[in-house]
């Protein structure tokens, strides 16, 4: 009887190890059980990841955004928009629109965290010196005839970003460019809402709008070489 009630115990413990294993490991988005920090090393990291896809959040790719380091309520409040799919940018829809469909308020906050406590790495894509220094002088100074400010003024010195204000410091030039164009294409909708690709981007349309295509090059090339 000893010997019974021995093999069941290490029967349910068995089991329970494994259910949990299983959760660590898990890539099931549709489970309000795993943890956001899975999510994050172990769905997240197949485009936001390194080589090999290491789960630091610091994109290889320069079409994924870099995350490492990223303000965790600009996180959260992304993710919550792909979630209820009012972010309706081209990749947007294309790949966060599905994987964020079914994760809870927790999962979000969970994986913005785990982003925002994840160490940024120097970008190793390289940029024209000509364009980063030209960058400069527009995120310090911003163009004041076409009432552009100073993108440091909210974005911070360094562009580390500040709470909703996203980190910009190292992101990958490509990708900043690409935003930078859609709010470009905002800045006309204002009159139809529902045509807008951010809709929470309103601050930054006019801004937007107020660069030539050379200068929105520049200063994501100097953002890009930020450390």
């Amino acid at each position: 009887m000893k010997r019974y009630q021995a093999l069941l115990t290490l029967t349910a413990l068995s089991v329970t190890l494994g259910a949990c294993s299983n959760l660590e490991r898990s890539r099931d988005l549709s489970n309000p059980q795993v943890s956001g920090n899975t999510l994050a090393q172990q769905v997240c990291s197949t485009c936001h990841g390194g080589t090999h896809m290491s789960a630091n959040g610091n994109s290889i790719n320069p079409t994924y955004p870099n995350l490492a380091g990223q303000q965790a309520e600009y996180l959260q409040t992304e993710l919550q928009e792909f979630h209820d799919q009012t972010r309706k940018d081209k990749m947007a829809k294309d790949y966060m629109w599905g994987l964020s469909s079914r994760l809870t308020t927790e999962q979000m906050k969970s994986i913005a965290e785990y982003y925002a406590h994840q160490k940024p790495l120097p970008n190793p894509n390289q940029s024209n010196p000509a364009l980063v220094a030209a960058g400069q002088k527009l995120f310090a100074e911003g163009v004041s005839d076409k009432g552009v400010p100073a993108c440091a003024s909210c974005h911070g010195a360094n562009a580390e970003g500040n709470g909703p204000i996203p980190r910009l410091a190292g992101q990958h030039a490509n990708y900043l460019y690409k935003q930078l164009m859609i709010f470009n294409s905002d800045a006309g909708r204002e009159n139809h809402p529902e045509a807008l690709e951010r809709p929470h981007g309103a601050a930054m349309e006019n801004i937007s709008h107020g660069l030539d295509d050379l200068q929105k090059h520049q200063v994501a090339a100097y953002l890009q070489s930020l450390r």
